[in-house]
């Protein structure tokens, strides 16, 4: 199985071929050289989705912990219903972030 960086060179090393032969296509085969961009801007679009999926730093996965532990025993200490209920709430949303 690729990482992450793999899969990134792979796709730029392809989107460069395609560039490459985009530029020898004749201008008179629309045909090809629409299908050469559209392959150059799926690969361009999944660089771009591998780029934004960067995980969360150590730091930042136990600064959500710590805030998910705060949001829980807040959720203790207050009163009506509704506040522990949304506190809960809180705490588990920030709980399953911090996984990753």
């Amino acid at each position: 199985m690729e990482t992450a960086h793999e899969e990134i060179r792979r796709l730029e090393a392809e989107r460069h071929r395609y560039s490459e032969t985009f530029h020898n296509t004749s201008e008179a085969d629309p045909v090809t050289r629409t299908h050469l961009q559209e392959e150059m801007d799926r690969r361009t679009t999944r660089i771009r989705e591998l780029q934004e999926q960067r995980p969360l730093g150590f730091l930042a996965r136990w600064g959500l912990r710590a805030a998910a532990a705060g949001a829980a025993w807040c959720a203790v200490q207050v009163g009506p219903w509704w506040g522990k209920t949304l506190l809960g709430t809180v705490a588990l949303a920030l709980a399953f972030l911090s996984l990753g």
